[in-house]
């Protein structure tokens, strides 16, 4: 058996046909310190990626950043085949495992044995990291996954986008291919049409992303200028809409500029991504739709516009757009509960 040590650098250990507790001993001594700014876009595997060998990996959408690196690394060095990942800390989905197995009391002894003797900062961390072996990284039952590379790198993004490591993926978020999805766009469309009063309006669309909201929106009749940052996304909205109304601006370059006054701003589901609410005060508008998750609403939108934003807005409408369900993130491999989505209205004072 050979173990890449994909987060050192690329690094490789043979471990012999031998007992358990002899290899991990000898996988222990090899998996010292490493730079991480050694990891390679991908292991030079060698002999390893010869046809038949069954292949290994870390979880890409694992919540430790490294393990998750190591198993987009791996699957870029697989060839094209399917690698079996192990679920690890991935607490925020469920994933369709095809392997699982349980450890007996002995090998959990010699499993935390192996945790404990690891470098002490890994269990207690350091500075400002979080501690990497924990509880939930320690299971009694060990599952896995299989996945092609298309889906390893569709898994790492939805993670970790803004590192820049993969390229974007067809549809990442399902928009265009999930019911869930699809009926969250409808319910917005027919809730923007409804407390607009009819379809003669302008409404600017930030952070349109593919365009999945902006098409019924426009077909509907009303005329939308749709702004999306992100060059990638960007493309794909003008090849699907056109270059007509469609600018780059963040939602803070419209706040400043203020070159795009409409009826009604809609800010849909963006909020995650914004540092400073009160950015909305500066938009060349008197009406605000929000759509986010009951619970963002309930933590961060609600004590805004209810403290700080009070002044300047009141609010004027509240509607549940779709509520919470069961969902894929990836059609077949991993799902979560996505939280539902609720319209908000405020009018400027």
């Amino acid at each position: 058996m050979r173990v890449v040590l994909t987060g050192l650098g690329g690094r490789t250990a043979e471990l012999p046909p031998e007992g358990l507790e002899a290899r991990v001993e000898r996988l222990l001594r090899e998996a010292g310190p490493g730079d991480p700014a050694t990891a390679p876009e991908a292991p030079a595997l060698g002999s390893a990626a010869e046809d038949g060998a069954v292949w290994w990996a870390h979880n890409p959408a694992d919540w430790r950043a490294e393990q998750a690196r190591s198993g987009l690394l791996a699957a870029r060095a697989a060839g094209g085949r399917s690698v079996r990942y192990a679920v690890g800390h991935a607490g925020h989905s469920q994933f369709a495992v095809d392997r699982a197995h349980p450890l007996d009391g002995r090998l959990l002894g010699i499993k935390l044995d192996a945790l404990n003797r690891l470098p002490p900062e890994l269990l207690s961390g350091e500075a400002e990291r979080q501690p990497q072996v924990i509880t939930a990284t320690a299971p009694s039952c060990e599952q896995f996954f299989s996945l092609g590379p298309g889906q390893a790198e569709h898994l790492y993004y939805l993670l970790y986008a803004p590192l820049g490591h993969v390229e974007v993926p067809p549809d990442p978020w399902g928009l265009d291919t999930s019911a869930y999805e699809r009926e969250r766009v409808a319910a917005t469309t027919r809730w923007v049409r409804a407390t607009l009063g009819g379809t003669d309006f302008t409404v600017v669309e930030p952070g349109a992303c593919e365009g999945a909201l902006t098409a019924p929106l426009r077909a509907s009749g009303l005329t939308v200028t749709a702004t999306e940052p992100h060059a990638e996304f960007r493309r794909r909205l003008s090849r699907r809409l056109g270059t007509a109304d469609l600018t780059a601006d963040t939602l803070e370059e419209l706040a400043s500029k203020r070159h795009f006054p409409a009826d009604a701003y809609l800010l849909a589901e963006i909020f995650y991504y914004i540092d400073d609410i009160s950015v909305v005060d500066g938009l060349p508008t008197d009406l605000l739709l929000i759509t986010s998750s009951p619970e963002f609403i309930e933590s961060s939108l609600l004590p805004w516009f209810s403290g700080p934003g009070k002044e300047k807005w009141r609010p004027a409408g509240r509607c549940t757009l779709v509520p919470p369900r069961m969902d894929f993130l990836v059609e077949g491999v991993a799902y979560q509960r996505k939280r539902g989505s609720v319209g908000l209205v405020y009018r400027r004072n």
